[in-house]
């Protein structure tokens, strides 16, 4: 015959000393652990870059359906004032990945400035729609040379058509440089006439 079960409750033992301290540490380890976002806003060239790993497979790994909520995520981090030239780098190429209109306006900042277009530009050429157009064609007029070419390249990459009045007008323009007008006269062969 087996055994009847007690159904009283057992009384809950308290954790030996050694438990204690154990269990302690780790929660403190826990509460100390860093997040990764706001590290990738502080991400140097040539750092560590083990918790940027862990961003790029979560942005990556994502559903499109949760895109957004990585898209906020992104987006925040970006603003953060201790945000580096590399993290924006980083954070543009993540927000190229699921980024969409609502990304368009902290990317539009970050294009006026020649340290930072390159990164904003990538990402903008790759976002679907046209605020990401139409925010590449308004910043043709602020940026120079190289990063002007390199913006006329990502309108040709999009080939958008509503760019051409403007490449024909810098393919045409003597102030311009070599370069900026070489480059609007190769993205007019390729974007198709309205």
């Amino acid at each position: 015959m087996a055994a009847s079960k007690s159904t009283s409750p057992q009384p809950i033992q308290p954790l030996d000393a050694e438990r204690s301290v154990r269990g302690a540490s780790h929660l403190n380890r826990t509460a100390q652990t860093p997040d990764p976002w706001k590290l990738c806003a502080t991400l140097e060239y040539g750092s560590d870059r083990t918790f940027a790993t862990t961003v790029e497979k979560l942005v990556t790994q994502t559903a499109p359906r949760d895109w957004p909520k990585i898209e906020e995520q992104l987006i925040g981090t970006l603003a953060l004032p201790e945000c580096t030239e590399a993290g924006r780098a980083f954070l543009c190429r993540m927000l190229a990945l699921v980024g969409s209109a609502k990304s368009v306006p902290a990317l539009t900042t970050l294009i006026r400035n020649p340290k930072t277009a390159d990164a904003a530009r990538t990402a903008l050429e790759i976002i679907p729609g046209p605020e990401a157009g139409a925010a590449l064609r308004d910043a043709l007029a602020s940026l120079p040379g190289n990063a002007k070419a390199g913006l006329i390249g990502s309108l040709a990459a999009r080939r958008d058509a509503a760019a051409r009045p403007a490449l024909t007008s810098l393919k045409n323009q003597t102030a311009e440089s070599a370069i900026v007008r070489g480059t609007a006269a190769r993205a007019l062969e390729t974007i198709p006439l309205s």
